[in-house]
């Protein structure tokens, strides 16, 4: 990718020296401030002419060492994973327990129909009530039922209100059918205002979370609950022994990012 730059910048430099030079010295000196990022050869003020010789050099340069195009590639996904990671650790629409300078970040994609959910629940509370150097995220990916769909929404709802935990907990807690008059009764032992709660629920920017977390999780590999991302390393499926190590394993990560500060 830094071969292609310079060839692009060298390019951009011998071909603009020209069009500098023959306005240079009818234009009054003047104080100079850096010119903004372009990625349009035409914003640059470069005839067709010029454009074309540019893009011939970096055409042929491109075929005579394709290996730049998989650098260029490779950093790409390189950009998008971290953007995706930042996206998913860091949306303020998805709860959160834990400091916001913790080391270490857990995401759970989960279903509250999914019976290895339920199962990781006491898990993760521990982790939450035991340690400090831990933030979780929880976010909807309800892929099992209609049922699914609606829990999770009621749950949007009762983040609005401040219950969101007490929902969640409260569901989870739960084994049964979770009919929509089972989600009312369940919002309200959480406290939940459940009239207010169900008109919550048809917002649209509820909707349009809910999709954007099935679009994370698809493009990051999940097709099924629970999902754990720590510190960008992903596990699927509930595996107790495993997540105690990868939270181990994030936990010297962190150390030793702390010593070479």
């Amino acid at each position: 990718m830094k071969k292609l730059i310079l060839a692009l910048a060298a390019s951009a430099a011998l071909l603009g020296c020209q069009q500098q030079s023959a306005t240079q010295a009818a234009a009054p000196a003047a104080p100079t401030t850096p010119p903004p990022p372009v990625t349009d050869l035409a914003a640059l003020s470069f005839t067709p002419e010029q454009q074309a010789d540019i893009r011939a050099v970096v055409r042929d340069y491109l075929v005579r060492d394709p290996t730049v195009l998989r650098e260029a590639l490779d950093q790409l996904q390189a950009v998008t994973v971290a953007e995706r990671r930042h996206e998913i650790e860091n949306d303020p629409r998805a709860f959160s327990i834990g400091p916001a300078t913790a080391p270490i970040t857990l995401v759970e994609f989960f279903d509250y129909r999914c019976g290895y959910c339920h199962a990781a629940m006491p898990w993760l509370l521990n982790l939450i009530d035991n340690r400090n150097d831990v933030r979780v995220v929880f976010r909807e990916y309800p892929v099992l039922s209609a049922e699914s769909v609606e829990t999770a929404k009621a749950a949007l709802a009762a983040q609005r209100q401040g219950k969101y935990l007490q929902f969640h907990q409260a569901v989870m807690g739960f084994r049964g059918d979770l009919t929509s008059q089972q989600i009312d009764v369940l919002a309200r032992q959480a406290g939940v205002d459940v009239a207010r709660m169900r008109r919550d629920m048809q917002r649209e920017d509820i909707e349009t979370y809910l999709q954007r977390n099935h679009e994370l999780a698809a493009d990051s590999g999940a097709n099924g609950t629970p999902a754990f991302m720590i510190n960008g390393q992903w596990l699927h499926g509930y595996d107790e022994a495993r997540l105690n190590d990868m939270v181990r394993e994030a936990a010297r990560g962190g150390a030793s990012q702390q010593r070479t500060r």
